[in-house]
């Protein structure tokens, strides 16, 4: 009887830990993680906070650990987007720093939600990963998304580029980090120092890391030492 009854028990028991380990396998392999929470810290000489906007001024710094930026500036607004805190805009002049590069600017909006914004009247630092050169912009407006390492912009009379013996002039670029890709669009003016050439063209596409390009509707000079 008492065989019989260990038996039954040790049975159970059995059951019980194989139902309970598979239940929590399970619940591991099916939930979605959510998107991670991050912590805007401010400090600033004057806060005025409603309940969807909340108004600084003074001497300003903001950092976001988890965004790896950080913003000094005179005057700035976050606002809630729904029920979230969100988009920062920023309507003095600013540094702006982030991974990788570096900018000033007199205004700009950065969305907290997916890392993008744009810059106003800047100019923006960037360390090309393919190169290890600084890629040094002068734009009127300029877009980023620095989850995916890309920005954009324009310039009344031209985007101003420069890196390293590489300047050039174009109506608009875009420039992809991590391809190593820059694009060149609307009266390019470009002149590569160490290659010798200068020229023109409607627009121009720069593989970053030895600089080699090509280009279409070309006039180009040649430096023949």
């Amino acid at each position: 009887m008492r065989k019989k009854l260990f038996f039954l028990l040790a049975l159970l028991l059995t059951f019980f830990v194989v139902t309970i380990t598979t239940s929590q396998t399970t619940t591991v392999q099916t939930t979605t993680p959510a998107k991670k929470s991050k912590t805007v810290r401010v400090s600033a000489d004057y806060v005025e906070p409603k309940s969807d906007v909340i108004y600084y001024r003074g001497k300003i710094f903001v950092n976001i650990e988890e965004d790896k930026v950080s913003l000094k500036t005179s005057e700035m607004y976050v606002r809630k987007v729904g029920d979230k805190w969100r988009l920062v805009e920023v309507t003095a002049k600013s540094e702006f720093s982030f991974e990788g590069g570096s900018a000033v600017a007199d205004k700009m909006t950065y969305d907290l939600d997916n890392k993008t914004g744009t810059l106003t009247n800047t100019t923006v630092t960037i360390v090309d990963d393919k190169s290890k050169e600084k890629i040094v912009v002068v734009a009127d407006s300029l877009n980023f998304d620095l989850d995916n390492d890309r920005y954009s912009g324009t310039k009344k009379g031209g985007v101003s580029i420069t890196k390293g013996d590489v300047t050039a002039v174009a109506d608009r670029f875009e420039y992809d980090k991590k391809k190593g890709e820059l694009k060149l669009v609307g009266s390019v003016v470009l002149t590569d120092n160490k290659k010798g050439i200068k020229m023109t063209a409607s627009d121009a596409l720069i593989y970053t890391e030895n600089n080699d390009m090509k280009a279409n509707n070309v006039t180009i000079e040649l430096r023949v030492d």
